[in-house]
Order: C-alpha cells, then structure tokens, then sequence
C-alpha cells in the first residue's frame, strides 16, 4: 500500500510538468523551391515527447525507491529524473520525422 501511495504521488508531482506549457504552434516554414505553378513548402514540427515524459515518470517513481531510498522521497527524485529522461529519449527518436515537404499550388 505504501508503494502505491508514493507511486500516485509521484505521478501527482510529475502531471503538472506534462502539460502544455504554451498554446503556440511550434511550426517554422521554409518557402522553397517551385516548379510549374507548384511551390514546396517545408514544413516542421518539434516534438513535445509527452509519451516519453509520462512513461518514464511513472517508470522512475516505480523504480526511484529501489535506487535512491526508500519512502517518498526515492519515489518523487525516481519520478523526476525518469520524466526528463524519458522525455529526452522520445524527442530524440522521433526527430527523424519532424521535417517535411508539402506541394502547394502558386
């Protein structure tokens, strides 16, 4: 019981750090190149890694009491330090698909 307590705690600190900060698109365009009345417009967009964050948040707050101590303590550093892992590890594998072309008529 105790470890489901610490777990839902640290999952409560890390919930606040997973929501969008802003409501701002995070979308830049490159107008480019053209061909017959087309244009190509490059398109990107940056991850945010909120599956990241969340999996490894609730990973680390599992985990955290095992490896810091034990009690509230090793729960919420085990949440934290899994949430910006987490959220590292997922932007860092989806920023092969961030950028791409669109064909847009002139």
């Amino acid at each position: 019981m105790r470890k489901t307590i610490a777990a839902l705690a640290a999952f409560a600190l890390v919930m606040p750090v997973a929501m969008p900060i802003s409501t701002a698109s995070a979308q830049s365009r490159y107008e480019g190149k053209s061909s017959r009345g087309y244009r190509y417009v490059k398109k990107c967009r940056r991850s945010k890694g909120e599956a990241g964050l969340i999996a490894g948040g609730v990973a680390g707050a599992l985990a955290g009491p095992a490896i810091v101590g034990g009690g509230l303590l090793g729960a919420a550093a085990g949440g934290v330090a899994g949430a910006l892992g987490g959220r590292a590890i997922d932007r860092t594998l989806t920023a092969k698909n961030r950028c791409y072309y669109v064909k847009v008529r002139r």
